[in-house]
């Protein structure tokens, strides 16, 4: 079953990015130069504060490259679902984790533009001015603790093929921000009787109370 879904998944994410590039909707991704030789690093390829910066190198654009386009479009559907909560304290929340969203996304893509190279753009103008809830506000907040909690594991990759410091400091704080937002919007799951606990290991200290 979990193969039949990566497949499916996979041949859905095709189908749409054949669509977007037939409709010219879609941007290419950062091209950069085949490298002719092999080059040693030297003792300040890991700064990026001061002193001699180096360019980005691939997997460091990647890794931007890749945290824009899932943020722009999380950004857009966290203003979404914010226009139509109807409990106080999810609404906030939601506006919380777009304002968040937005200034990481533009660290991301300054660091991009300083190296002259293109990044995706924010889809805000996508968003309607609907503000009838399609779902309810247990399921849009589950779903935005659940997308914001995949992000930490994204800033984590991120993080393990960084070398710059500067990367190292900005993924850094996205990640504090991210762990606080998933805490406040849990407890708000939590206040509101909505979250479940997943199956636990048997508490044998527990039983042998018993």
């Amino acid at each position: 079953f979990l193969t039949y879904c990566m497949n499916s998944t996979m041949e859905l994410v095709e189908e749409i990015k054949t669509i977007l590039m037939d409709k010219s909707l879609i941007i290419a991704p950062p091209i950069i130069p085949a490298p002719e030789q092999v080059k040693i690093a030297s003792t300040d390829y890991l700064s990026g504060f001061v002193g001699d910066v180096r360019p980005l190198h691939a997997l460091e654009i990647a890794h931007l490259y890749d945290n824009i386009e899932n943020n722009v479009t999380s950004k857009a559907l966290i203003m979404a679902f914010s226009q139509v909560a109807k409990n106080q304290k999810v609404r906030d929340i939601f506006v919380k984790g777009k304002d968040l969203t937005h200034k990481a996304v533009e660290h991301y893509i300054e660091k991009l533009h300083r190296e002259n190279l293109p990044a995706p753009e924010f889809i805000d103008h996508l968003v309607t001015t609907s503000t009838f809830a399609p779902f309810s506000d247990k399921l849009m907040l589950f779903h935005k603790v659940d997308m914001f909690s995949m992000k930490i594991r994204a800033f984590g990759n991120s993080l393990a093929v960084n070398g710059r410091h500067d990367l190292a400091l900005l993924y850094g704080r996205s990640l504090m921000n991210i762990a606080n937002f998933v805490k406040d919007a849990s407890n708000i799951l939590m206040e509101n009787g909505w979250m479940e606990i997943p199956p636990e290991a048997v508490d044998r200290e527990n039983l042998a109370s018993k």
